[in-house]
């Protein structure tokens, strides 16, 4: 009985993290894994807010506020709308524009194309109110000097939406692309305002822009969690047999040692008699 050779071992490669491994896993976190949980948290915003804070009218509003000044008007910042590309207009994106003004006397809201305002308030005393719809105690308002308007607000022809009258106003808008101007006065153009207001648009394209973001984020969230796993988890060893042939090497823990199957001596090779026999020839006396 001849024993069969075991094949030669070889100690596992080390499982080593090598440039290319922590480069594809920082790039899998920080390209992919991030930007996907960021898309998914402001999807799910955007998403909380368009079916939980929308008014029974349709409207998403800002936080009521007070607003005052010892001057005639008060005024927005140059309102610029454009969205900055001709396939998303202004319609799908904010819908309806609406300003709710309440004032204790006859109150006036109008929205001016920017020249058309500029020119009505010029040398006019007014406040200009910065961050308008943004609940925060740092707003900023500028006083500007001067006096009187030429004309109460509801004899001039350029607001493209108005209205005016005591209690609440609302003012309804089409948005359109353009530069803009909202003007709040007291109708008969006095000097001393003070209204409580809020903004609102109906805002018809939020709730696919949620999900289109929900969307990505799962995209991405997946791609990241792919790119991280198939870094991170151990490669099996790979392994080449001997150069010149013959059984591989095998890959893992030492063998355990087992004693030689014994053999019998009686047939072994180094037992056996010689078939060299000498030839003598006869003996001569």
């Amino acid at each position: 009985m001849v024993a069969t050779p075991q094949p030669p071992w070889t100690q596992p490669p080390a499982d080593r993290w090598g440039p290319g491994r922590v480069v594809a896993l920082v790039l899998g976190i920080v390209l992919l894994l991030l930007p996907g949980l960021g898309l998914l948290a402001g999807g799910g915003v955007l998403l909380w807010a368009d079916q939980a804070e929308r008014a029974d009218d349709g409207y998403l509003y800002s936080a009521q506020d007070g607003f005052s000044t010892e001057g005639y008007a008060m005024v927005s910042e140059r309102i610029d709308l454009s969205t900055g590309a001709d396939w998303v207009p202004l319609s799908a994106a904010l819908g309806t524009a609406r300003v709710e003004v309440t004032g204790a006397d006859d109150v006036f809201i109008g929205i001016a194309p920017l020249a058309e305002g500029q020119a009505y308030l010029d040398g006019v005393e007014r406040t200009v109110i910065d961050d308008l719809g943004i609940d925060t105690s740092a707003r900023a308002q500028e006083l500007v000097p001067g006096g009187a308007p030429s004309g109460p607000p509801t004899e001039q022809d350029f607001w493209v939406a108005q209205a005016s009258g005591a209690g609440t106003q609302q003012l309804s808008w089409e948005p359109a692309d353009g530069n803009w101007l909202l003007v709040v006065m007291n109708a008969d153009g006095s000097a001393d305002v003070a209204v409580t207001a809020r903004i609102g648009a109906t805002a018809p394209a939020l709730d696919g822009l949620a999900w289109g973001l929900i969307g990505g984020g799962v995209f991405l969230v997946l791609m990241g969690v792919l790119v991280v796993v198939l870094t991170v988890r151990r490669r099996p060893a790979r392994y080449a047999g001997p150069p010149y042939g013959g059984a591989p090497a095998t890959v893992g823990p030492p063998p355990a040692w087992a004693p030689p199957p014994p053999v019998d001596r009686r047939s072994a090779a180094d037992n056996q008699p010689t078939s060299d026999v000498r030839q003598q020839g006869p003996s001569t006396g």
